[in-house]
């Protein structure tokens, strides 16, 4: 990497460090130790981003480019709320056609990300907060996702980023899964694989939740959300040299590199994010880890190639 790209790296870098750290001065002062004095009806919110996610998919005439473009018959899949499954946060089943999210994994991860910035409660609204509308959180420990609080409490509006985001990946699983199910009766479908879908199953879900994700909230057209994006390009590009120096490149890290991708091609089309939706949606379809990474080594090495004036 250059100097010059080692600069601008390091200026977002910079800057997100020291948002961060503005932040923590800010809620550490409105921070208690008791637990659950706002409870969520996370039910509500669940279905609420459920709803919310095909409203956006449907916005931006996703599901019917698919269908017309790759002749598949998609089907909008059930949504199942459950209560203690700590298993996992949410998964789709191709057998029954189903969302399931269990609120418990996902009532954890909020409290997680509330950890991650320095407190457990807020005790008041973070409107009372002067000056905060915008905060990042982990994903994964290593990443970093935008979103937005404005008037919103700030574990409800955490919750609602959270859940919108698995939303996202979730639906792209019942995606594939339709065009899995047209490859069966259709093998003849150009440059379409069954078995490379099959095998890149969560990279490309990954991708996915990032890209509709940054669509969905406006982000595309908000720098400050490049801040994050930028940040997360500089840490994927470590990320790949790590694995390749353990020689675990090729390893099942699927979620992290379709994450890294996702990043890449937020910053890569920036506020032209809208326009460019189909042709992103096609090069996620014919996405594998090999292309992932020649990606993430590309711009990660030349991030003044992401810039936009």
């Amino acid at each position: 990497m250059d100097d010059k790209s080692l600069q601008i790296l390091s200026y977002y870098y910079i800057v997100m460090n020291d948002q961060l750290d503005k932040i923590k001065e800010y809620v550490n002062d409105v921070a208690y130790n008791g637990k659950n004095e706002f409870s969520l009806n996370l039910d509500k919110i669940i279905d609420s981003e459920f709803e919310k996610a095909f409203e956006i998919l449907d916005e931006f005439d996703i599901i019917k480019y698919l269908e017309e473009k790759y002749n598949m018959n998609y089907e909008k899949p059930k949504l199942v709320i459950l209560e203690n499954d700590l298993s996992f946060t949410a998964e789709y089943s191709d057998f029954e056609n189903k969302i399931s999210f269990s609120k418990k994994s996902v009532d954890r991860k909020i409290d997680k990300q509330l950890e991650y910035l320095g407190y457990k409660e807020i005790k008041r609204s973070i409107s009372d907060i002067k000056g905060i509308e915008y905060l990042d959180i982990s994903y994964n420990s290593i990443f970093l996702y935008p979103f937005y609080i404005n008037e919103k409490d700030i574990r409800k509006a955490i919750a609602e980023a959270i859940i919108l985001s698995i939303m996202f990946h979730e639906i792209w699983h019942s995606i594939d899964f339709s065009i899995l199910r047209k490859l069966v009766g259709d093998s003849s479908i150009k440059d379409m694989d069954y078995f490379i879908i099959l095998k890149n199953l969560e990279l490309r879900a990954s991708a996915f939740e990032v890209v509709i994700y940054y669509l969905a909230n406006g982000f595309h057209n908000d720098e400050r959300g490049y801040i994050a994006a930028y940040r997360n390009i500089l840490t994927c590009r470590e990320f790949i040299d790590k694995l390749e120096r353990k020689g675990d490149i090729y390893t099942d890290v699927p979620y992290d590199i379709g994450f890294c991708y996702g990043n890449i091609i937020v910053a890569k089309y920036g506020p032209s994010l809208k326009e460019n939706i189909y042709k992103i949606i096609d090069n996620i379809i014919h996405l594998n880890k090999e292309k992932a990474i020649d990606e993430i080594k590309l711009y990660g090495d030349n991030p003044e190639m992401l810039l936009y004036d």
